[in-house]
């Protein structure tokens, strides 16, 4: 008689715990690298700032670049930062409003990883890459947002759609954000609109 192969043992209590651990070490290592900087900070450091042992840290993220990868996923994945919202709209103006607001949220979120990844890809394998994909995946949004206006007869005339990318690529980049926003103290709202108003007029023509 074969024995009955053992089933696997999903328990949703302990997988919502799990995701709280992981939450919880992202937490404190993202505090510590806002304050101390990337390089500065340790796993144990990271470890006693959650709250939790070394071990448990290491059962979750092997490196401090490990961190900063599932810090970029999460930001990436987050359902309203995504460029569908703009693709969903019908009008260049709200399609420019829309996106504005994204790209506020998207920055307010992202300065730190982006950041760390600038200035430490160069020196860790698994930065470098968590990098190419971070600008390839802002370069594709900022293609589809352009490619959903012109598609919708938005785009500023003789503006050619390969420009186009570009200067959204710029505008909506961290460096932009950085500037006005955490070095000459724009306050996030200001930054918004400053966003909307050039957007509609570099962009669209409005």
């Amino acid at each position: 008689m074969c024995a009955a192969p053992a089933r696997r043992y999903s328990s949703p209590q302990r997988e919502a715990q799990a995701n709280a651990t992981r939450r919880r070490i992202l937490g404190a290592a993202e505090e510590l690298f806002a304050e101390h900087g990337f390089a500065a900070v340790t796993m144990p450091r990271i470890a006693e700032h959650a709250g939790l042992s070394l071990a448990t840290v290491y059962l979750y993220f092997r490196t401090k670049a490990n961190i900063v990868g599932a810090m970029a996923d999460e930001i990436v994945a987050a359902p309203d930062l995504s460029v569908e919202q703009v693709e969903r709209e019908h009008d260049p103006v709200r399609m420019m409003r829309r996106g504005a607001g994204i790209i506020r949220r998207l920055n307010e979120r992202s300065w730190l990883v982006a950041d760390i990844l600038r200035g430490a890809h160069g020196t860790d394998e698994h930065l470098a890459r968590v990098w190419a994909e971070w600008q390839r995946r802002h370069l594709d949004a900022s293609r589809r947002a352009v490619e959903a206006l012109r598609a919708r007869g938005g785009l500023r005339p003789g503006l050619a759609p390969d420009e186009a990318v570009d200067v959204l690529y710029a505008l909506a980049g961290t460096d932009v954000y950085r500037a006005l926003v955490r070095e000459r103290r724009w306050s996030p709202a200001r930054y918004q609109e400053w966003l909307f108003r050039l957007g509609c007029r570099e962009l669209i023509g409005a």
